[in-house]
């Protein structure tokens, strides 16, 4: 396959010629050898949004792109062919660059640059990894942190216009008093809550704009939601040169598959909108149909820092928003820390029982056999055990 000099991009700088790159910390290209820097000017003008019933035909808004495929875990990444290995920052491998193969894609249309730079998200790494009590004391050592990847993510934004007939039954809540007998023969009244039923129907006309999806299939949609949102007005022109110095994930997703997701997430929020219609105290049997006109879709990349560390023979993600500083991750939990946990809980509870039980004997001036006591606290115990212990690792799994 033959080298094509327009998969490659060189911004020389004017001062030294050794290769600029995109500065999260400057919002600008930089040098890192003589230290130049060149302001680079983002404008929004060429953002425009693409025929959705065009997708599968549209050639003129696509181009062709050089991708690396990770043999781990089939992340797809841009790469220039002078890059010798390629670390992916989805699973933490280290990959020797193959030959790139050749595709057809979407060019985007409009890029959030950078941020966050490489220092703050190490800071802020550093400093989540540190937060649990519940983490490995060796956590620190074994998380490194020449694992932190900043990488341009895909998504598409969905633009609909949805009008929706509904119908249902709306229940009005009302009250009557009724005569009950308690369980000792005597007679008294109370207040019964009845529901009336009435059929209701109307429309609901809504349009969404720039219904955000993830268009990777390394980080579910679920798993990234944790560092929304992404300020998408502050989303600028696609520019080549931001992407000097960093990854950039191409998309698997196709503007088909994401635009079904788009769907229902606007069909829950419709069926949310139209329950409050229909609903005076409650409601029943909604029923919803919703026509879609004027879909139009486009292409965004956005800026994430990825840590991908193994611990255990397990892999941990932890991601920071690359635009706004949010955080979210997954951290190890020591097995050894939740256990004395549990025991320290233990023992306090069996020092309460004691210092309890005595207190009863001092002043109910009652004579407890001393054999029985053991055994009634070590009841009390293992019963409490099994609820204490159960409940600790539990939420030891959820944090």
């Amino acid at each position: 396959m033959e080298r094509e000099l327009d998969d490659i991009l060189h911004c020389p700088c004017p001062s030294c010629g050794a290769q600029l790159q995109y500065s999260a910390e400057k919002e600008a290209m930089a040098c890192k050898h003589c230290g130049y820097t060149e302001k680079l000017t983002l404008a929004n003008d060429r953002i425009e949004e693409l025929d959705f019933n065009r997708a599968r035909t549209d050639t003129e808004h696509t181009v062709e792109r050089r991708l690396f495929s990770c043999q781990r875990c089939g992340a797809k990444t841009v790469v220039n062919y002078d890059t010798p290995t390629i670390s992916c920052g989805f699973c933490g491998s280290q990959n020797v660059n193959p030959e790139a193969t050749k595709t057809r894609l979407f060019e985007p249309q409009g890029i959030v640059p950078f941020r966050i730079s490489r220092n703050q998200a190490s800071e802020s790494f550093k400093k989540w990894i540190g937060q649990s009590i519940w983490a490995p004391n060796d956590l620190k050592n074994l998380a490194r942190l020449d694992t932190l990847h900043g990488i341009y993510i895909p998504f598409w934004t969905y633009d609909v216009q949805t009008h929706s007939e509904w119908e249902g039954d709306a229940g009005t809540y009302y009250y009557e008093t009724e005569r009950v007998r308690d369980p000792n023969g005597n007679v008294r009244t109370q207040q019964v809550r009845r529901t009336r039923w009435w059929y209701h129907n109307g429309t609901y006309d809504q349009f969404f704009d720039d219904v955000l999806i993830l268009a990777s299939r390394q980080l579910p949609q679920q798993t990234i939601q944790g560092v929304y949102p992404f300020l998408l007005d502050q989303v600028v022109n696609y520019e080549p040169k931001v992407l000097l110095g960093w990854e950039s994930e191409v998309y698997k997703v196709d503007p088909q598959e994401g635009f079904a997701v788009a769907k229902e997430q606007v069909d829950q929020r419709i069926e949310s909108a139209c329950a409050d219609l229909l609903s005076d105290d409650t409601y029943r049997n909604l029923s919803v149909r919703t026509q879609y006109s004027n879909q139009t879709f486009k292409h965004l990349i956005l800026p994430l820092w990825i840590c991908a560390y193994q611990y255990n023979g397990k892999t941990y993600q932890f991601l920071i928003n690359g635009q706004t500083g949010s955080i979210d991750g997954k951290r190890p939990v020591s097995f050894w820390k939740v256990l004395l946990a549990v025991l320290a809980f233990l023992m306090l509870v069996f020092v309460l029982v004691t210092i309890s039980g005595k207190k009863k004997r001092s002043n109910y001036g009652m004579t407890v056999p001393t054999m029985e006591t053991p055994v009634a606290i070590k009841r009390d115990i293992s019963g409490l055990k099994f609820d204490v212990s159960s409940g600790m690792k539990k939420w030891a799994g959820e944090r």
